[in-house]
């Protein structure tokens, strides 16, 4: 992946309509109703606000390296009323900064950009009993395609221009494997392609 910081935050801002229906469907998934949120990588901030604005329980900590995501993330919390309950943290992805079993929700969007198999087990680390983790890339099955489509071609050109991978199902069943996750977790296709953990 390149860093750079100016097209990462411009696909940020980007997927603002987005994040809305991807905290939706997260927080129908997991069935989590409150709790601890942890938004991880350069793609964060903008999922972890939307889920904030939906649970009144929910607190989040986004970590990135990068000033200007951190930034941007605070930012939009500010817009969206919730700055109280974000945290955000300059630190490096791997290992994560944070205790065994400390969050209810982990998220890492645009994670095949970066993901191995030692992050994948880290985020099976820091998630609690009974917690959930959404790992992978893509618009997610809540979004409609008419809110898709404006910025889809947009979208595309800025992945391509920061060094996307393609990520075929049976490679991201790979790095389960190599993870030793293949009995907490599941590779999902529908909105993209993501990677379910279920402690």
């Amino acid at each position: 992946m390149i860093r750079d910081d100016a097209i990462i935050t411009e696909i940020n801002a980007l997927w603002l309509p987005i994040y809305p229906y991807m905290a939706k469907h997260l927080m129908a998934v997991s069935q989590c109703e409150g709790g601890r949120l942890l938004d991880l990588g350069p793609f964060a901030g903008g999922l972890a606000v939307s889920l904030l604005r939906r649970c009144e329980t929910c607190t989040a900590v986004v970590i990135d390296e990068s000033e200007p995501v951190l930034r941007w993330a605070e930012e939009q919390a500010v817009v969206g009323s919730c700055a109280s309950r974000l945290t955000a943290c300059g630190l490096p992805l791997y290992p994560i900064p944070e205790s065994d079993a400390s969050f209810d929700l982990v998220a890492v969007r645009g994670a095949f950009f970066f993901l191995t198999p030692e992050l994948l087990r880290e985020v099976r680390r820091v998630l609690r009993p009974g917690g959930f983790g959404w790992v992978g890339g893509g618009y997610g099955p809540a979004t409609p395609d008419e809110i898709i489509a404006p910025i889809a071609d947009r979208s595309k050109i800025l992945n391509e221009t920061i060094g996307k991978r393609r990520i075929a199902p049976a490679d991201a069943q790979a790095m389960v494997s190599a993870a030793g996750l293949g009995g907490c977790a599941r590779v999902a296709e529908e909105g993209g392609l993501w990677i379910e953990i279920r402690i």
